[in-house]
């Protein structure tokens, strides 16, 4: 369905000219949760579901090397047809089968796609990539999670709570 709704090049031009990046706020927890909490530099940062890539060119501006990923080949291609910092690269693939090899990811976020993903599918994706000590930040429109994840939907909205 995700794939479907975001595939025509025509939906993908206008989601690149009107979608915003993630807010100053976030942005700014997100940096400050590393720096706290990491000993080691962030080396790869995933942005999974990146549409066209606003949150992902925020990142890049911030971390050594950043790939965006979405499920949609459209959007991806707006990704690279916008200006982006060198150190960005884009891959179509889906959010449950990511092209990284095992611990190899710092930092995986998601904004404002999750609730597009299989969660159960996805977080073991995330488990697997993830180094040691990585770290997982996802945005989302709720933070009540119970609707639509069944038997993990309470650990999911006590994490979107923290």
């Amino acid at each position: 369905m995700a794939t479907q709704m975001f595939e025509g090049r025509g939906h993908a031009a206008v989601y690149q000219k009107y979608r915003f990046e993630p807010g100053k706020e976030l942005r700014q927890t997100i940096l400050n949760y590393l720096q706290e909490k990491r000993t080691k530099p962030v080396e790869l940062v995933v942005d999974v579901g990146c549409g066209s890539g606003q949150g992902t060119r925020f990142l890049a501006e911030h971390f050594k090397k950043v790939v965006g990923t979405d499920i949609s080949e459209a959007q991806i291609q707006e990704a690279k047809d916008a200006p982006s910092l060198p150190n960005v690269s884009y891959l179509v693939c889906p959010a449950e089968k990511l092209p990284f090899e095992d611990a190899s990811v710092d930092l995986l976020t998601s904004f404002t796609a999750a609730h597009w993903f299989d969660t159960e599918k996805f977080m073991r994706e995330a488990n697997r990539v993830l180094k040691p000590g990585g770290c997982v930040a996802i945005s989302t429109y709720t933070v009540d999670m119970s609707p639509r994840y069944g038997n993990c939907s309470e650990k999911l909205t006590k994490i979107f709570k923290e």
